[in-house]
């Protein structure tokens, strides 16, 4: 359950509260008007009013929950922004000099060779799932994704359970885990997991996760090989987080 559900459906549970509150404290000051005795009377018209006086309440709390209540969660618990990848420089090659033929001429050595810094490509999605984007929806430019945690268990709020970069032969199904904030339902996004540099699972639909809070992709193949795997995730076409993890035997 996101973080924008769990808050409507805490403003609902105290809408519906106000609701039980006010007509039961109605139901109690039309019940008093009917008693014969004074103090009777004056005692259940007092406890009518309490219990009005408390619906009111409730609503009050169901009001604030819906305006206020999502940005209290985000203050306390705020998405992390991913990380760009940083550009890598390839070390520079060097040319041993020569050793001297006699012990008169020797061979001047030739100047090294500096290598020229390589910049690492961004991921992009694969042609075969671009030409499915068919978008409408402009994608915020300030949507974030926090890093991606693999584990083999998630919790009810979709929280990652002992995430790990290195697994030992792991059976079912993992997931990658992550928090994000500032995104729009109806913008397809798409997670690809990557073994070897083929593709080993997709998942491309439209997001429907709301604003803010906790999601997951998972994977599922028949058998979870040794060697090093890699997840990314983009909204609409464009890349937004990824993550590694090796599985050993």
């Amino acid at each position: 359950m996101t973080i924008d559900q769990s808050v409507f459906l805490a403003a609902s549970l105290l809408l519906l509260g106000m609701a039980a509150f006010l007509a039961l404290g109605v139901r109690w000051l039309k019940d008093a008007r009917e008693l014969p005795y004074y103090l009777l009377r004056r005692t259940r018209i007092s406890q009518g009013w309490r219990i009005l006086l408390l619906g009111f309440t409730l609503g009050l709390a169901s009001l604030l929950t819906f305006t206020i209540g999502p940005r209290a969660v985000y203050v306390v618990y705020p998405p992390t922004p991913s990380r760009t990848p940083t550009p890598t420089q390839t070390p520079t090659a060097t040319i041993t000099p020569i050793p001297s033929i006699t012990p008169t001429a020797s061979i001047t050595p030739i100047p090294s060779e500096t290598a020229t810094a390589t910049i690492t490509p961004t991921p992009g999605l694969p042609d075969e799932i671009r030409i499915l984007l068919r978008e409408s929806i402009t994608p915020n430019p300030e949507a974030l994704f926090s890093p991606i945690f693999v584990a083999s268990r998630i919790n009810g709020f979709n929280q990652a359970i002992n995430p790990q970069e290195d697994f030992t032969t792991p059976s079912g199904r993992l997931f990658g885990a992550f928090s994000y904030n500032n995104l729009q339902d109806g913008l397809r996004w798409t997670a690809i997991w990557y073994f070897r540099g083929e593709i080993l699972c997709l998942e491309t639909q439209a997001w429907d996760g709301g604003t803010g809070g906790y999601g997951y992709t998972e994977c599922e193949p028949e058998a979870w090989l040794p060697g090093r795997y890699e997840i990314q995730i983009f909204l609409g076409d464009e890349w937004k987080v990824s993550a590694s993890f090796e599985v050993f035997e």
